[in-house]
């Protein structure tokens, strides 16, 4: 017998009888407890929409995405394409030019939409805008070409030479925006400052109408002139709006507070409470508009003033819960969400027409792994080019650059291991995952054919338990199934498992696994089942026992295969899902249904991925999560349990995150 095959042989072989006397299989379910259903297409939440010209420009935490509405595709812009900075705080369009400007976290510049390229802005000796937050740099397109910067400091001007210069307006700016007659307006810690074209500038406040004293939103308002949205100086939201040489303040009932503003055509749209309301001028009539809903604005403050030049109506659209940003082009209004894309909405539609979406943790999947060190310290792979590292709240994608992460699996001692192959090539390489760092263990996984995958991944018991590895290889255009292969990690030593009638094979310790293993799991140290096509099988020492439709089962056909901590061993079929309790199949009636993969968590629960969303199963009845409850897509097929017992699941489209 080989070394490497006898070291790891003697790790799995116990010859411990069959058979043992299981517990219960299901833990009933925990009273008043409710999940929270995190429904996921994209990795980058979109933080800020900005159009230019036909695009429709995105922000997440890496670049700037262009989006073509008419295509629906998008073109991501990095450092490689000449962005000034990986990480992108502001944008502001100027129209005239069509140059989209940028404050980024690497500098200044713009982008010219119509010949697809950046320009730099040398560095400021003023001020240095790469060491700001987002959300804390504001920016506002100059009619000359220039560039207004509203900055913690104050507020900034240059141009595209990088001739800077300062303003008497100092302190933090919460908002800018250049009105149509030249004034530049800015939201400072002392309230609303409006500076002429000829550099004077003068403060606005209650004295004048405007009852508006802690700055949010500064846009253009229906019909002309400035709108205005902020607190008072109780902490009371108030719009406030110039028209002429008079200011108009008032205020919104029912109160909701107004989030983001997003011009569209003469009017604006406004989001507020997940919900989208639309801003219009009163017409010449004067008439008092009696809104939809009983939304209305209010005249409020004690200076006389003009009367509201402003209308609100709620819109039918109900918003994501996720909804994060909004911009309007042309008759749409789109809106950017933490999770799931970019929604398009028609100003009358109760539901987005369309999406623009990423999909990044998702092309070209084929399975779902997850392994934690912490909550808030997790990978996920797919069987794409990355891994992708879960904070507890975003992704970012890890590990070599051009791989195929094919799996990730955590060890009994926590430590973390992935299994990548790089692009075509023909072995699996192991790897050990410290923080960012990707530590290669020596072993290599080969099979007889090209672009080896992996049907399943798993730690035998123990906190150093062996790496069991369903493998699968191309032959030609057919996939074909190779048995396992198991890997001692710590030395890279790997050695190979599968039913042959090969003497020599045999002589040297060949496990006879049946080929076609397509899931594992594991009863104590010494019994090992696997779900292949013909059948729920399990290895004890050196013997197999495979049971089938002669033998008991409903359907040989096993999709997955797991065993609750009582040791009773569930299999997912065609025909529903089956129990071994220790000495015979069940196929209970209220699990008759097809199942793609199933998860046992640590409270005995059963959890399904089926062609009609999510499935729980407490040992007495089956609860569901579709599309009603939260989910994008019913056809669901991985399942994963994380340590930490929140419940993954993929469909073709989404990935859904379920936190009992």
């Amino acid at each position: 017998m080989h070394a490497v095959t006898r070291t790891l042989a003697v790790l799995v072989v116990a010859l411990a009888a069959a058979g043992c006397p299981r517990d219960k299989p299901i833990a009933g379910p925990a009273a008043g407890k409710t999940v929270r259903v995190r429904a996921i297409t994209d990795a980058s939440a979109v933080r800020i929409l900005q159009p230019a010209g036909a695009y429709m420009f995105a922000v997440g935490p890496h670049g700037l995405d262009r989006w073509d509405p008419e295509t629906e595709q998008v073109l991501p812009l990095s450092a490689d394409h000449g962005l000034p900075g990986d990480r992108v705080h502001a944008l502001a369009a100027d129209i005239e030019r069509m140059w989209l400007w940028l404050a980024t976290d690497g500098g200044l510049g713009y982008y010219d939409v119509t010949a697809e390229t950046f320009v730099e802005v040398p560095a400021s000796p003023l001020l240095d805008i790469t060491k700001v937050s987002a959300g804390a740099i504001h920016l506002a397109a100059a009619s000359d070409g220039g560039l207004w910067i509203g900055h913690p400091k104050g507020l900034y001007y240059t141009n595209t030479a990088g001739q800077w210069s300062d303003t008497p307006i100092t302190g933090p700016i919460s908002a800018v925006a250049l009105a149509e007659d030249g004034w530049l307006w800015a939201g400072t810690d002392k309230g609303l400052v409006g500076r002429k074209p000829d550099g004077d500038s003068f403060r606005y406040g209650p004295e004048q109408g405007c009852e508006v004293t802690k700055v949010r939103l500064i846009g253009r308002a229906p019909g002309g002139g400035v709108l205005v949205v902020g607190e008072n100086a109780a902490g009371k939201q108030r719009l406030a709006v110039l028209k002429g040489d008079g200011w108009a303040s008032m205020k919104v009932s029912p109160d909701v507070k107004i989030e983001a503003l997003a011009q569209m055509g003469d009017g604006v749209v406004a989001m507020g409470g997940h919900r989208l309301y639309g801003l219009g001028a009163v017409g010449t009539s004067k008439r008092r508009l009696l809104t939809r809903d009983g939304v209305r604005l209010i005249a409020v403050g004690d200076v006389a003033a003009p009367p509201s030049s402003l209308t609100i109506e709620l819109l039918p659209a109900s918003l994501p819960t996720d909804t994060t940003a909004i911009a309007a082009l042309g008759a749409e209004i789109f809106v950017g969400t933490r999770d799931i894309g970019i929604a398009r909405w028609k100003t009358d539609g109760q539901h987005p027409e369309k999406w623009l979406r990423r999909r990044e943790l998702l092309e070209d999947a084929s399975t779902l792994t997850v392994a934690c060190k912490a909550a808030d310290d997790c990978w996920l792979a797919t069987g794409t080019r990355h891994a992708w590292h879960f904070d507890g709240e975003s992704f970012e994608p890890t590990g070599p650059d051009a791989l195929a992460v094919l799996a990730v699996v955590r060890r009994g001692d926590g430590d973390i291991y992935a299994l990548h192959r790089a692009g075509d090539a023909h072995a699996i390489d192991v790897s050990r995952i410290v923080g960012a760092n990707w530590t290669a263990t020596g072993a290599q996984i080969k099979t007889p054919g090209d672009r080896p995958e992996v049907s399943f991944a798993r730690f035998s018991p123990g906190a150093s338990g062996v790496l069991w590895i369903g493998l699968r290889y191309l032959d030609d255009l057919d996939q074909r199934p190779w048995g396992v292969a198991l890997v001692d990690v710590e030395i890279g030593a790997v050695a190979y498992h599968h039913a042959t009638t090969d003497k020599k094979e045999r002589k040297q310790g060949v496990l006879p696994v049946p080929i076609d293993a397509i899931d594992g799991a594991f009863v104590g140290d010494d019994e090992v089942w696997f779900a292949t096509s013909e059948g729920a099988a399990r290895l004890v020492g050196e013997d197999v026992t495979v049971w089938n439709e002669s033998n008991g089962m409903a359907s040989e056909l096993v999709r997955a295969i797991v065993v609750s901590d009582g040791g009773f061993v569930f299999v997912a079929t065609g025909a529903g899902v089956g129990l071994f309790d220790g000495e015979a199949w069940t196929f209970p009636r209220e699990l008759s249904f097809a199942v793609n993969d199933l998860a046992i968590a640590k409270d005995g629960k059963l959890w399904m991925a089926t062609d009609r969303g999510m499935a729980l199963y407490d040992g007495r009845k089956v609860k569901r999560l579709d599309t009603r409850r939260g989910l994008l897509e019913n056809e669901l097929l991985d399942i994963a349990i994380d340590e930490y017992g929140r419940v993954w699941a993929r469909g073709a489209e989404s990935l859904t995150l379920v936190s009992p």
